[in-house]
């Protein structure tokens, strides 16, 4: 059975993504237990504007919040800076849950 590569950096692993297919490594994915649904108007957001750049954000945390993130994502299999992206997204859609008025919001963006 084949084993996923550990990757250095996010385009790293786009690369690899673009000439290999999940399906050749069985059992090296499980089913997510609460899936990531976007808000209707998020998708056709980004639909229109194709795909989004990322930017540069700056946030100063403490180092053992930096080394337990390092800790998890390494369990996980992923790079810390794509897990705390991973954390932000989950964060916000868990406020829009929370609070439905936040949506309307969107709309103004």
């Amino acid at each position: 059975m084949k084993k996923l590569p550990k990757f250095k950096t996010e385009k790293e692993e786009a690369s690899f993504w673009d000439t290999h297919s999940p399906l050749d490594y069985p059992g090296e994915f499980s089913e997510v237990k609460n899936p990531f649904e976007f808000a209707p108007g998020l998708l056709k957001k980004a639909a229109r504007s194709r795909e989004e750049r990322k930017r540069q954000l700056t946030l100063r945390m403490g180092q053992r919040q930096i080394d337990l993130a390092k800790v998890i994502a390494k369990y996980k299999g992923l790079g810390y800076q794509t897990l705390m992206r991973i954390w932000v997204i989950e964060g916000i859609r868990q406020e829009i849950k929370t609070h439905p008025e936040i949506e309307k919001l969107l709309t103004k963006i």
